[in-house]
């Protein structure tokens, strides 16, 4: 009774899928195809939910080349998805994790390719407000890749601030400046009726645009942007008034102030900022790194090719009555718009403005990085200033007095005997004589007196420094005090630059840096800016110990007014000793911009009243109706045009001081704020950064101006494991101090990427303990834009020597290309070090001769690793076409005789195209996915009489008249199946993946 009573266990359910965790769920998921994907999202709704979150997780577009028909698709894959995303009943968005939009080629091809959806046309505006849509269902976003120069709007800057898990960024900026306009004041008035939409004048800072067409008599449709409907009129719009002229620049209410684009990213682990094509974006970069200092381990950087070219030295200018008949057929590069060449000024002008613009680029990363202020140039002296300051400093000078009135002396009686004519060649030289004899004796006079003093006894001071020293009508001008942790005398931003300063700033100086054209004394000049930037460097680094000083200081010298907007200024708001670092490097950064404020107000000052001048002049000329003026009016409405421009520039600059000014505000708030944990994360993370540097992994800079001094106090070499510096200037003191640095502590750095190879890099790189992917290019002798450093004269030989012997056995990636000549082909000795050491090797790319394939092809075993073979340029005096064709079918006949080698792309001398090459492996994989055949299809009946059984012990068996040809036909089936290697050509590079030498930065160069 007992036993019929109790109730049996319930039998356990079979396990199927739905019972597994959810983990296992997805990572099963996850490797099924797309179409399986699709039949999976049928099944129930679970299953849509696990094949929707693998469908809908990378959201990739590309935008194929105009020329290209593989891409001739009637689907709108960017429309179809966003669409998916913005007006679907599920909530697809959630699922995003990366956002992509790429080009398949680069440069004028890839600008092509997406110029409908510019952000000045419709289709640019729409596509705008459908990704907003998606980035706001989108909390789950890690990676936004924007690779196109399509002008982001700032609510889709303000969308991706919000994301919280957005972690990598990759942004390619528009060309040309942005189209975003402040929005203008409401046009309500309490006191005045409301204006219509034609009696409005006109904004000043308004970008022009293109008139829209009239609309329809009978009704309006009032624009978005307006909050009140006006009715049309049939009447005539009154005439527009004439707009104020502005003469100074008006401050920017807090309501005109821009939205915040990269700022406003904080924790990012990658950024990449790409095609800077202004410098007002500076600002705005250099707080995003600040925002993510303590997550940041990759970082890329670049300047477009318009803004890069503003620095470079303008071509000479052309008379049209000089052409050549014979040119009259070549093409000739037209410049782009805001391409850097001001044709509205002459030659010496804008040779000029390309070496002040060279002077700003120069500072960029300095600023980006925040180890350097925003220092302004300060204005050339009038011609007079300089003459009577000379004449005074002679006059102070007895030597200098003497040797003047010695030349002076001599001339005029050089020309009393020979007449007033000029000079011969012989009468200069003697005269150069007499001045070199004067100058040996004055030179040998001065070391007789300086001997004679240090025979005086130390105590005793001279009697110029004893009166230097008493005067008592020299006033103390307070002055911010840094002290270093060095035993260094203390920098004070307001004091004037000694001799010593100036020498010690002047040390740095590059030869290759210097202008021969430009006039001495602008070096003068640049050295009180050297010594600011010095301070500020000096206010970084300083310990909190010695704050209380600086703190006071930056209270003494600040207006009431710049002292209130900025907290932490005053002494009494922190305690004795313990003032952040973040306040000491604030105020003193605030001191550099009061002074570019200063001097940005003279230049503004001295230009608009040229202006009003020329302008004046022309107005006179143009009032006298006279044709023998209308050449001077011309070259004066040049000048004007020209000096307009500098205007222009100026107020730019003014933006920019602003925005630093800024800058200091926040960071300010940040050190003086201790209750949040975020900004005390911020604190820590700036001290880090400021005594160690950023810990970047990945480092990449092209056209951007790079200086060691920069780079050392900005990053922390001892995390760096890859580094790219692309037309970047001159770069061996940059390998000369990791040189250094690797000599202290060995580096981690295993991937390097230049277009500067100097025998100092070589170098470097020999003292290297390992080198994983060595990719060196020498660019085209015209490649635009050019540039900054010379011509390296290195070989093959020093390449081999220095840098293949050591790290060959451990390099996976090598590219040697060189544009230029013939100096790195690949010689028979470097081939057959290449083989016989590199068995990590997985790609090669370089030069060499149709010799030297041979060599490579009878020693091709040694590369058992090899996958992708790039010979950029086959040299060969053969010009016949099928050298090409026959060279990489005796390679692949080659190959056929070692099937243990993995190499499967081809490449020789095509720019653009590979070669893939099936092997049998490959061939069964393929057959395996193949629909299988049915079974009974494979056995083989036999003829009557001759039959086995047909088990599995015994196979069945050919009649025995064709045993020996089905033998030998078999035997032959396999050798040939087991050699033969099919190949599949015409593939673009673009359609190959894992091959980092075939990706389109590293073919052409650039970021």
């Amino acid at each position: 009774m007992a036993s019929s009573t109790t109730e049996e266990s319930p039998p356990k359910p079979a396990p199927t899928l739905l019972n597994l965790p959810r983990e296992v769920q997805k990572e099963i998921v996850s490797h099924c195809s797309q179409c399986d994907l699709i039949c999976l999202a049928l099944v129930s709704k679970h299953c849509r939910e696990l094949a929707a979150a693998q469908l809908y997780r990378n959201f990739h577009i590309v935008f194929p080349d105009e020329d290209d028909p593989a891409f001739d698709s009637p689907i709108d894959g960017l429309a179809g998805g966003l669409d998916t995303f913005v007006t679907s009943d599920y909530d697809y968005a959630k699922h995003l994790r990366d956002l992509s939009l790429d080009t398949l080629s680069g440069g004028d091809k890839a600008e092509l390719a997406y110029k409908p959806y510019l952000y000045n046309v419709s289709c640019g505006k729409f596509m705008n407000t459908l990704l907003l849509v998606t980035l706001r269902k989108s909390k789950a976003l890690e990676s936004f890749r924007w690779n196109i120069r399509v002008e982001l709007s700032r609510p889709v800057y303000q969308a991706l601030h919000q994301i919280e898990t957005l972690s990598h960024l990759h942004i390619r900026l528009q060309a040309g400046p942005s189209l975003y306009e402040t929005p203008p004041p409401l046009p309500y008035n309490t006191s005045h009726p409301v204006p219509s939409t034609h009696s409005m004048a006109p904004l000043q800072h308004m970008t022009p645009v293109n008139p829209a067409p009239p609309p329809p008599q009978s009704f309006m449709v009032p624009p978005p942007n307006s909050l009140f409907y006006v009715p049309a009129t049939t009447a005539p719009p009154p005439p527009l008034p004439k707009p104020a002229v502005r003469v100074k620049m008006p401050k920017k209410t807090p309501l005109s102030k821009e939205p915040p684009t990269l700022s406003g990213f904080k924790k990012l682990k990658t950024l990449s900022v790409l095609d800077i094509d202004t410098l007002d974006v500076v600002s705005e970069l250099k707080a995003c790194v600040r925002n993510s200092a303590g997550t940041l381990n990759k970082l890329k950087l670049s300047f477009s090719d318009p803004l890069a070219n503003q620095a470079r030295k303008p071509p000479p200018e052309t008379d049209p009555d000089d052409s050549d008949p014979d040119d009259e057929f070549q093409v000739v590069p037209i410049p782009a718009p805001g391409g850097g060449y001001n044709d509205d000024v002459s030659g010496p002008a804008r040779a000029f403005r390309a070496q002040e613009e060279r002077k700003s680029q120069e500072s960029v990363l300095g600023r980006i990085f925040d180890v350097e202020p925003y220092v302004v140039k300060k204005a050339a002296k009038k011609v007079r200033e300089k003459e009577k300051e000379a004449k005074e400093e002679i006059a102070s000078n007895p030597g200098a007095e003497f040797i003047n009135a010695i030349k002076v002396v001599s001339g005029k009686l050089m020309r009393d005997i020979h007449g007033a004519g000029d000079l011969t060649a012989t009468q200069q030289e003697i005269l150069a004589t007499i001045e070199f004899a004067a100058r040996k004796y004055v030179a040998s006079a001065e070391t007789k007196s300086r001997g004679d003093n240090g025979q005086q006894q130390e105590g005793e001071p001279s009697s110029e420094a004893s009166s230097s020293h008493a005067t008592p009508e020299a006033p103390a001008a307070p002055a911010v005090e840094v002290h270093t942790t060095s035993n260094e005398s203390s920098v004070s931003l307001f004091d004037q630059p000694t001799a010593t300063k100036v020498k010690e700033a002047q040390k740095d100086i590059d030869p290759d840096d210097i202008d021969i054209i430009a006039p001495e004394e602008q070096l003068a000049d640049d050295a009180p800016d050297t010594v600011v930037a010095e301070a500020f460097t000096a206010a970084a680094e300083t310990p909190s110990s010695a704050a209380p000083s600086l703190a006071n200081g930056a209270a003494t010298t600040e207006s009431a007014t710049t002292a209130g907007e900025l907290p932490g200024t005053n002494e009494a708001a922190q305690p004795h000793g313990t003032v952040p670092l973040g306040i000491k490097k604030a105020a003193a950064g605030v001191s550099a911009q009061r002074a570019n404020i200063k001097t940005l107000a003279e230049k503004l000052e001295l230009c608009e009243a040229k202006n009003t001048t020329l302008r004046k002049t022309i107005q006179e000329l143009q009032s006298l109706d006279s044709i023998d003026h209308s050449a001077r009016i011309e070259e004066l409405e040049k000048e004007a045009n020209g000096i307009s421009h500098d205007i222009q520039m100026l107020r730019s600059e003014m933006d920019a001081v602003e925005a630093e000014i800024d800058d200091c505000k926040q960071k300010m708030i940040i050190a003086t704020d201790a209750e949040s944990a975020e900004t005390q994360s911020q604190r820590i993370n700036e001290y880090l950064r400021t005594t160690r540097g950023l810990a970047l992994q990945s480092l990449s800079i092209y056209l951007i101006p790079v200086r060691p001094s920069v780079l050392s106090r900005a990053i922390d070499f001892r995390v760096l494991r890859r580094i790219t510096l692309l037309n970047v200037g001159p770069q061996a003191p940059i390998w000369a101090h990791l040189q250094k640095e690797n000599k202290e502590s060995p580096l981690p750095l295993r991937k390097i990427f230049t277009d500067n190879v100097s025998q100092v890099f070589l170098t470097f790189v020999s003292q290297l303990e390992e080198l994983h992917e060595f990719f060196i290019l020498e660019r085209d002798i015209k490649y635009k834009p050019e540039s900054f450093a010379p011509k390296t004269n290195t070989t093959i030989d020093q390449i081999r020597r220095l840098v293949l012997k050591k790290h060959m056995s451990t390099l996976k990636r090598l590219m040697i290309k060189n544009n230029a000549d013939t100096a790195w082909d690949v010689n028979e000795k470097t081939v057959m070090l290449i083989c016989k050491r590199g068995k990590a090797l997985e790609e090669l790319a370089c030069n060499m001769g149709i010799r030297v394939i041979h060599t490579y092809m009878q020693h091709l075993s040694g590369l058992i690793n090899l996958r992708a073979l790039h010979i950029i340029q086959l040299r060969n005096d053969d010009t016949c076409v099928w050298v090409m064709r026959e060279t990489k079918r005796f390679l692949i006949d080659n190959l056929s005789h070692h099937p243990h080698l993995k190499l499967e792309w081809i490449s020789i001398d095509d720019e653009d195209r590979v070669e893939r090459l099936i092997r049998p492996s490959d061939r069964a994989k393929l057959n395996k996915m193949a629909p299988k055949k049915a079974k009974g299809k494979q056995k083989v009946s036999s003829p009557v009489g001759f039959s086995n059984g047909g088990n599995d012990l015994f196979p069945v068996l050919p009649p025995p008249d064709n045993w020996d040809t089905a033998v030998s036909d078999s035997d032959e089936d396999d050798d040939s199946e087991s050699q033969r290697i099919d190949s599949v050509d015409n593939i673009h590079f673009y359609d190959v993946w894992g091959v980092r030498i075939f990706k389109k930065e590293i073919v052409s160069g650039r970021l």
